[in-house]
């Protein structure tokens, strides 16, 4: 396995573990992380800390699960392929999404979140969900009438 694949894997492991000290260790300190589109989590942030904060604000008592479909590494970067849920309220909503992390120094310096024409169609339909995605698969009732 190629130490950047490792890297991306940590990553998740961290998230899902909870371990926000050990995750923020994975970042250098004048990381970039750039989330796309025009929605309340769009834009361009210098740590981690400041998303993870605006996400929370706007999931409330949501929450956000990222499973890892799979990754990939090079002397460079560290590619993730996620299937990301988000729980709020009665309703859930799942995508797909990818992450690319440029690596420096064995840390993540740099996070894009691609985003393709999927959001936008998604947006026009369910304008509540445009804060959470990078890539809509679909929006369901939790619990249907």
């Amino acid at each position: 396995m190629h130490p950047k694949e490792r890297l991306a894997r940590k990553e998740i492991e961290l998230i899902n573990a909870g371990d926000l000290g050990a995750l923020n260790e994975m970042y250098a300190e004048d990381l970039i992380l750039d989330y796309p589109g025009r929605n309340p989590l769009s834009g361009d942030y210098e740590n981690v800390d400041d998303f993870l904060t605006k996400a929370q604000r706007l999931l409330g008592d949501g929450t956000l699960q990222r499973e890892l479909h799979d990754a990939f590494g090079s002397d460079d970067h560290a590619i993730q392929l996620l299937d990301v849920t988000a729980d709020v309220g009665d309703r859930s909503h799942t995508w797909r999404a990818v992450a690319v992390m440029h690596v420096r120094g064995g840390k993540f310096s740099e996070v894009w979140l691609p985003r393709d024409r999927s959001v936008a169609q998604m947006a026009r339909k369910w304008p509540e969900a445009t804060a959470l995605n990078t890539r809509s698969t679909h929006w369901e009732r939790k619990n249907p009438l």
